[in-house]
């Protein structure tokens, strides 16, 4: 985003213009363009470049527009208003209408494609243009960076009552961006049930909650409003915490999603979430909820917890982190958080126990741990921690830049808190923005065909 910035304000207090091929997520009440990549229109090949106006010469997209047209991607033009003008002009209107006519003539689909415009303040907003020259306001622009900005056009009316004295700390703006959020939450136990708990109490607009298990007795201990109702009628855990979310009526949506991850439903329903959080202990999982992060352009927050005892009621270690992900950027993999050996592991005793018993048996492979220890306390440290980590991406407030911190890590024995910064590492580069494809993530096993 920085290299956009740069491009479209090069301090002469001219417009310039960039285009942008997208991936799409077709959702459940919208369409989502994904950024896959930027293509700055150089400024010497602008015809014209003044305060309020930019023309340039199509010839330069004949190539991404026959890209696009042969992968099925939408296009975004980005420009700028050097004199801060938030609102689209009429030359905004005739450009953007002629603009966009070639481009459905050249890829010829439904679309939506899009236009933005960047203030110099940094305010963004925008609209979809449809095959007749339509326009319809964008709903909300994500920028998932260090920092994570959102823009929309509108924000809901006065701040309630409930969440004043968040407003008192992080300001209108932070408060209202929480209430434009739709966050996905997979694994709804332990840890994910605080983080649920803590998120609706912050007032975020959607929950779509990710967790095939039930209640069951043995699990009462940690979870946020079970109750052993809950356990006796063997309830989903997703409507249990979907009934706890309800009876706050703090106007939090719950979409419940009883389906394993490894699912075209919970990745169909996760796709089109603004942040998704990771409350699971499968490495499988989180490498999963890694590479989705890639090809939704999601702000992934993953949440850890290591606690081992030494069989005899000495603590050995308690330890909690928060890692955030960005798209396309450095992975949990690459960071030592999770191991790719543990998760082809799970994945064999998920998937054929039998040959997963031989082989561990024969040492073959590392074990799976079923059962580990769980504590009510530490998971709500743990919970805590990755949740005030979105409200410092939201609203930087600590000393360290954010880039210092992709993962925190807090050593409860030795009360040891440790920053570890953002790496050098794209290895899902190529993942990135490319929204619904088939198979879903590009994993074989979620392709539905038998």
């Amino acid at each position: 985003m920085a290299e956009l910035r740069s491009h479209l304000f090069p301090g002469d207090d001219r417009e310039a213009v960039a285009f942008a091929l997208c991936g799409r997520h077709r959702g459940r009440e919208a369409d989502v363009l994904l950024v896959q990549e930027v293509l700055p229109i150089p400024h010497a090949d602008c015809r014209v470049r003044e305060r309020d106006r930019v023309t340039w010469s199509t010839d330069a997209l004949e190539g991404a527009l026959s890209r696009a047209a042969s992968s099925g991607l939408g296009v975004v033009k980005f420009h700028s208003h050097p004199r801060g003008c938030a609102r689209f002009s009429e030359l905004d209107d005739r450009s953007d209408r002629d603009l966009f006519e070639s481009v459905y003539g050249w890829i010829d689909d439904e679309g939506p494609h899009a236009s933005i415009v960047i203030t110099a303040d940094g305010f963004m907003f925008g609209r979809t243009i449809d095959s007749e020259g339509g326009f319809e306001p964008l709903d909300r622009i994500l920028l998932a960076d260090d920092d994570i900005e959102l823009h929309a056009q509108r924000f809901e009316g006065m701040i309630p009552a409930h969440a004043e004295r968040h407003a008192q700390l992080f300001g209108e703006r932070t408060t209202n961006v929480l209430r434009r959020l739709s966050v996905g939450v997979v694994g709804c136990s332990g840890t994910g049930s605080f983080v649920i708990e803590m998120l609706a109490r912050l007032g975020v607009r959607e929950l779509v909650l990710v967790d095939p298990d039930r209640v069951e007795y043995r699990n009462l201990n940690r979870i946020v409003g079970a109750t052993s109702v809950d356990a006796a009628l063997n309830k989903l855990k997703v409507d249990v915490l979907g009934a706890q979310v309800a009876r706050m009526g703090l106007g939090t949506r719950v979409l419940p999603v009883p389906f394993e991850l490894a699912s075209r439903e919970a990745v169909q329903a996760l796709g089109g979430c603004d942040v998704v959080f990771g409350c699971m202990d499968s490495h499988a999982g989180r490498l999963a909820l890694n590479r989705l992060a890639s090809f939704y352009v999601q702000p992934y927050f993953d949440c850890g917890v290591g606690l081992r005892g030494d069989g005899a009621g000495g603590v050995e270690d308690v330890a909690v982190a928060s890692h955030y992900v960005q798209p396309g950027r450095s992975t949990l993999l690459g960071r030592g958080v999770v191991r790719q050996q543990r998760a082809e592991a799970e994945a064999m005793a998920r998937a054929d126990p039998d040959r997963y018993r031989a082989l561990r048996s024969e040492k073959y492979i590392e074990g799976v741990e079923v059962d580990s220890p769980a504590v009510v306390s530490i998971n709500a440290l743990a919970a805590s921690l990755v949740v005030n980590e979105l409200l410092a991406r939201l609203h930087p407030f600590r000393l360290e830049p954010n880039d210092r911190a992709a993962s925190v890590r807090l050593n409860v024995v030795g009360m040891d808190l440790d920053l570890e910064p953002e790496g050098d590492e794209r290895p899902l580069r190529r993942a990135l923005g490319r929204g619904d494809v088939e198979p879903p993530l590009d994993m074989s096993h979620l392709s539905g065909r038998g």
